[in-house]
């Protein structure tokens, strides 16, 4: 009982501070709320039905990603996840830590490891640094042209990118190489179980590791059976039906935005929340998507309000479905006897 409480208490605490995040953006919308007064309305249902496409196709990404792997879960079930993943990354900002630890536990729970709740996220996170990648480039380029970034962002880009290079071939290394992988995996219980010893932790047995290590390569074997087209494919979905529910957004306030002009504003925000240290961006692609707007030549007010609207759909109205999601996925997994048990 006192657990469940604990959960509670804890679960309550992150939607306190989600909402602390929130509440400054209440100000800017009653600020920009007379252009509200002749919006059509009908832009705002194709804004949220585009971010419903934006995120299936991210549910999907991932329904690909954990294919191979043994383990079950319904395709509303999984977007309930990952919208929970988005809900706790910005309540306790740990560098995504948070997100993928939520997510390992919630998918256990469909029969599925660690191993493959973490490779699948990292299988996610690289499609999707593609897709983000590609819209970048536009910004990237615009930024460098008109001499908008300073030396020390550009050299914190070209750190980043090396990072996520060199992360990558070492990863390819480990899976190209079963061997590799099984004899970093016992340095890495080695240290542990000393560890453990010391402190009276629980050890981990080097069996039990090295059979979960092999069914992992084995439906990493499989994954190649899925064909790239299809990552792409939803890969591609996911970015550009992002971008279009964007201009969505200011299209609900009778100002169109070119195609050309909407990627080229969407990869300089991506280029700004790469360069934002807090979790997704927050805060700083608040302020920044009506500032790049309005360079563009869109009305400082209905940059504010379109910026906003879109914040709120792709940002903020996640997270707080996110909470709601994770309230339920918890609460069907122990059922209220069960619940109770706890």
């Amino acid at each position: 009982m006192l657990k469940s409480w604990l959960r509670r208490g804890v679960a309550l605490a992150a939607l306190g501070v989600v909402v602390y995040l929130f509440w400054p953006l209440l100000k800017e919308i009653r600020a920009a709320a007379r252009l509200f007064a002749s919006a059509r309305w009908g832009w705002l249902a194709a804004a949220v039905l585009l971010q419903l496409g934006s995120y299936s196709s991210l549910t999907w990404l991932n329904v690909l990603a954990l294919r191979p792997f043994r383990g079950k879960i319904g395709f509303w079930q999984l977007m309930c996840v990952l919208t929970a993943m988005a809900f706790i990354t910005s309540a306790v900002p740990s560098a995504g830590a948070s997100g993928v630890l939520l997510r390992a536990r919630l998918l256990s729970r469909y029969g599925y490891t660690a191993e493959a709740s973490t490779f699948s996220l990292l299988l996610q996170i690289l499609y999707m640094v593609v897709g983000t990648v590609a819209a970048s480039l536009f910004g990237l380029g615009y930024l460098l042209q008109m001499g908008r970034m300073a030396a020390g962002e550009i050299a914190l880009l070209a750190a980043l990118l090396l990072l996520t290079v060199f992360l990558s071939w070492y990863g390819w290394r480990l899976v190209a190489a079963p061997h590799r992988a099984l004899a970093l995996l016992e340095r890495l219980a080695g240290f542990w179980n000393r560890l453990a010893a010391r402190f009276g932790w629980r050890r981990l047995q080097p069996d039990a590791l090295e059979a979960r290590l092999e069914a992992f390569h084995s439906g990493l074997l499989k994954l190649g059976n899925v064909p790239v087209w299809k990552f792409l494919a939803v890969t591609a979905g996911r970015t550009l039906l992002d971008v279009a529910s964007l201009g969505a957004c200011f299209a609900l306030l009778g100002h169109f935005i070119r195609p050309d002009i909407l990627l080229l504003s969407y990869g300089i925000l991506m280029v700004i929340s790469t360069l934002a240290i807090i979790p997704g961006g927050l805060g700083l692609a608040d302020v920044s998507l009506p500032v790049v707007f309005s360079r563009f030549g869109v009305p400082g007010s209905v940059a504010l309000a379109g910026g906003l609207t879109y914040r709120l759909l792709a940002f903020w109205l996640v997270r707080f479905i996110g909470f709601t999601a994770w309230q339920v996925l918890e609460y069907r997994a122990g059922g209220p006897r069960k619940a109770r048990e706890v």
